[in-house]
């Protein structure tokens, strides 16, 4: 929504809008918008139209109002496909990765002078926000599955970096959740998907336009090879369908990472951009907040907050810590995120949290959802198992605290989860910081 709202802005139209907390929105109120705290239906009165997130009720009482005044609502996804209309648009999808994927892209064609406008899900410090501002012919975008959004696009170049079971409150169950990528896929003139992931694997063959698959796998159109990966990054060769070769040099960690920038040169290839170029901007990308962002290390512990809220994203993310930092301790402390997902996926969280030391589970992170009878955190903890050192401490407002006679120097604590255990990163370094002096 914020990302919406700059490009807006950067068009000279007026923006308003509101949120619960400012903090969220301080670069779009850099940006000229007008940002009221709280929701309140007089938002709507004097606005020629409201757009709306999916994350929001549709008896939400702004847009009730907007309605009842004959304000138009338009869904964010309709806007942002209205916004990018007769462009070259590049659609990053997929379960995982599209907001670092999306990233490294714009960064990448930023590079060789493509002049992208990249839009994405999280903050990047280096753009000051969310949202990139190169030129209105080449966009570089999220496409996200959730309520269908995706659908809105017609990209020209279209990603899918992995598709997994998620969001299957809106679809029912993963075959129809596979329908609608295929869909999005089949819209473009070229698509590219990861050639390592078996939902991908999938949708790629269902293709009925060009495309290529990326990855370490043997049959991979564009294969990652000669990887190695230690404490101060990963590298790899990139080599085409055409036996041409790139190298790629990453500071970011993790092999995720690594797919992640090989699918984001292959779309340069795609375009017909300077790959070498490309390539060589990624050395310095510094990644996106939130993902594997550090956020202190005071007294010997290494605070690190990261969005992961899906099994295959905290094996990731623990993976890239393992990396980052090996023969230390790490602890990682879990908000889950929906109580749908708790539900499908306890045992998966658990299983995969049990690569960590320690494991801290909190409480769930509601966001629109209402509560399941018998569906909470604990769900989760218990799913870690006896052999695990693991902590139920429900209330997240009480995690600092805890951590605070938890931890010891050399620890990495990872915040993992997509709700507000982010207010833990600062409240925690606060108390390191306060211990330490």
């Amino acid at each position: 929504m914020s990302a919406l709202a700059q490009v807006a802005r950067r068009r000279g139209v007026e923006v308003s809008g509101c949120d619960i907390d400012l903090r969220a929105s301080a670069d779009v109120i850099a940006s000229g918008a007008t940002v009221q705290e709280g929701h309140s239906a007089d938002h709507a009165l004097g606005t020629r139209a409201v757009i709306y997130t999916s994350a929001v009720s549709p008896n939400h009482e702004e847009l009730v109002e907007a309605n009842r005044i004959g304000v138009p609502t338009v869904r964010r996804a309709e806007a942002l496909a209205e916004i990018v209309r007769g462009a070259t648009v590049v659609g990053i999808s997929g379960t995982h990765g599209k907001t670092t994927t999306t990233a490294m892209l714009t960064d990448a064609l930023t590079a060789v002078d493509a002049r992208p406008t990249g839009i994405v899900g999280g903050r990047v410090a280096t753009w000051g926000g969310n949202a990139k501002h190169g030129g209105d012919d080449l966009f570089v975008l999220e496409a996200d599955e959730y309520d269908k959004s995706f659908l809105a696009l017609y990209p020209t170049i279209a990603i899918v970096n992995n598709v997994e079971a998620d969001h299957l409150e809106c679809y029912g169950d993963l075959e129809s959740l596979e329908d609608a990528f295929v869909e999005f896929a089949n819209r473009s003139e070229r698509a590219i998907f990861s050639a390592d992931d078996a939902g991908a694997r999938r949708i790629a063959s269902r293709m009925t336009v060009p495309h290529w698959t990326v990855g370490t796998a043997d049959d991979a159109d564009i294969g990652i090879r000669a990887l190695t990966r230690d404490e101060h990054g990963s590298s790899c060769r990139l080599v085409f369908v055409d036996g041409t070769c790139v190298d790629i040099r990453l500071s970011v960690p993790g092999l995720h990472n690594v797919r992640n920038a090989a699918i984001a040169i292959a779309a340069v290839h795609a375009l017909g951009k300077d790959v070498a170029g490309a390539a060589t901007a990624l050395e310095k990308f510094e990644g996106v907040g939130r993902r594997f962002e550090v956020v202190g290390e005071i007294g010997g512990v290494t605070v690190i907050d990261d969005y992961a809220h899906h099994p295959a994203e905290i094996r990731a993310t623990l993976d890239a810590a393992r990396q980052r930092y090996p023969n230390r301790r790490v602890i990682a402390v879990f908000q889950p995120h929906l109580f749908s997902r708790t539900q499908l996926f306890h045992i998966e969280f658990g299983n995969v949290l049990r690569a960590a030391d320690v494991v801290v589970v909190t409480d769930i992170y509601p966001a629109r959802e209402s509560p399941i009878v018998g569906v909470t955190g604990k769900l989760v903890a218990d799913a870690v198992g006896d052999g695990q050192l693991v902590h139920w401490i429900p209330d997240r407002t009480a995690l600092a605290r805890r951590l605070i006679s938890m931890v010891e120097p050399g620890d990495v604590v990872l915040l993992l989860g997509a709700g507000d255990i982010t207010l833990t990163a600062a409240e925690l370094t606060h108390r390191l910081a306060q211990e330490a002096a």
